[in-house]
């Protein structure tokens, strides 16, 4: 019987992986603009919290507490290839109800200046390449613990199109996500268990770059105000082998709800981008009244580097973001 089940595996066991990395259009849709989810190993599809969960898992936003928030991100973008690429996001989040909340966010990609050469390496010109997605979310709960997201981007970018005469165009998409959230207390009220999942960047069929992903969160508060907080997260792209799947994983620890110490590390295939690192970050959030603010730093650290330097080599970014009164 073991042999027979072995005979009938076989040909799933012998499938054949593509060692080459699957190659997707408008890089800024993979890039998460949240410090604070860069210094935790680049997750946050369970264990994100305020804006941050604009960027990995809209269902989370249903659970926001704050009337209005708002946050600005800034990261130097792939500063170990070059110095005038970078990363800038807006985010605004409002609920709208006890149980449902709106979200609108803006994302920029300046890939800076790109020379155009002939096979001869003579400078044929030079041209300024730019991407951006501006997004809309709505987040519902479908119970006390659990709750549905979707969002939809419209898309632009300016890129080189060798087939067509002039060389650079002008293309325009949109896309969509679907996320899950929900959590469990474990047995106190201190102690959560959540999990999240998402299907992003659903489009049309322009080689965008689809991802499914799961995560989990473990969370504890003490009464003091200190709190620890671990996440785990697994995603990849839907058009990729199963060697593909990059894993995540990162923990917070908070004093008195202000100082916060982060640390993490991203994990992938050598065969399919090889982005390994550690991560770093701290932040701190302040208080007036029922409103706060928070400053947040990531840095990253690459290893397991094939080539004298990582594109992500000195690679760091900050988040300011501002909450401002309690919907209860």
């Amino acid at each position: 019987m073991k042999t027979y089940l072995l005979f009938l595996l076989l040909p799933c066991l012998l499938q054949a992986q593509d060692p080459r990395p699957l190659i997707t259009r408008y890089s800024s849709l993979s890039i998460p603009a949240s410090s604070r989810g860069w210094a935790m190993g680049n997750t946050g599809l369970a264990g994100s919290n305020n804006n941050q969960w604009l960027s990995y898992n809209v269902a989370g936003t249903a659970f926001s507490h704050h009337m209005h928030q708002a946050d600005v991100y800034y990261m130097p973008w792939l500063p170990g290839i070059t110095s005038d690429t970078r990363f800038i996001h807006a985010g605004y989040l409002t609920t709208t109800s006890n149980t449902s909340a709106l979200g609108v966010n803006v994302n920029y990609l300046d890939l800076g200046t790109i020379a155009l050469r002939n096979d001869m390496g003579a400078t044929l010109g030079l041209y300024k390449s730019r991407e951006y997605n501006v997004g809309t979310s709505y987040a519902l709960q479908l119970s006390d613990r659990a709750a549905l997201g979707v969002a939809m981007k419209f898309l632009g970018q300016n890129i080189m199109d060798g087939s067509r005469q002039g060389g650079v165009v002008n293309n325009y998409t949109v896309c969509g996500d679907v996320g899950y959230y929900q959590r469990f207390r474990l047995g106190q009220e201190s102690r959560m268990l959540s999990v999240g999942a998402i299907v992003a960047n659903l489009g049309a069929g322009i080689n965008l770059p689809t991802t499914a992903g799961v995560g989990v969160n473990y969370s504890s508060h003490a009464p003091d105000g200190n709190q620890f907080s671990a996440s785990l997260d697994a995603t990849r792209l839907i058009k990729e082998d199963w060697s593909g799947i990059r894993i995540n994983a990162g923990a917070e620890y908070g004093v008195a709800e202000q100082f916060f110490l982060r640390g993490g590390l991203s994990m992938e295939h050598q065969l399919k981008g090889n982005r390994k690192f550690f991560s770093l970050g701290a932040g701190y959030r302040g208080f007036v009244s029922d409103q706060s603010w928070s400053l947040d730093l990531h840095y990253l650290i690459p290893f397991a580097v094939v080539t004298m330097s990582s594109p992500f080599q000195n690679s760091y970014g900050m988040t300011i973001s501002i909450n401002l009164r309690n919907y209860q």
